[in-house]
């Protein structure tokens, strides 16, 4: 499934509509989104930044984890699927599989993380984030 495809399904089977959504990610986060943005990662796909996933996965009540969970980004994915950074930043902070998964779907303003650094920054704000979650 695309991460398109996710997003107009979580959306229908909450049914909610764009302003509904948008509303509740204002009240989960504090954050305005607009209609239109919204609107056009389900039409049109997209890569949204790390901020956007976020605020749209708690305007869901989900972590970035699990609104990612069903999205299939293998033809983007060659045999070596993990930059040798995350390998290592994962191995060094003896992480799971699953935050693998997780961070391995992590672009930023297009680009996927490439330093140990850049990976530590977005993991801490994930983990900030789905922590407070389940306060």
């Amino acid at each position: 499934m695309e991460l398109k495809d996710r997003l107009a399904e979580l959306r229908r089977l909450r049914g909610y509509s764009l302003r509904e959504l948008r509303e509740r990610i204002e009240r989960a986060t504090g954050e305005r989104m607009a209609i239109s943005y919204l609107s056009s990662l389900e039409r049109l796909g997209g890569t949204p930044s790390v901020e956007s996933l976020t605020r749209i996965a708690a305007g869901y009540g989900l972590t970035v984890q699990d609104l990612l969970e069903p999205v299939d980004f293998s033809g983007n994915q060659t045999d070596s699927r993990y930059p040798q950074s995350l390998l290592d930043f994962v191995d060094d902070r003896k992480l799971g599989p699953d935050w693998l998964e997780t961070l391995s779907r992590i672009e930023y303003r297009g680009n996927r993380p490439d330093s140990e650094d850049e990976w530590n920054a977005i993991y801490s704000v994930l983990k900030l984030l789905s922590n407070r979650r389940t306060e």
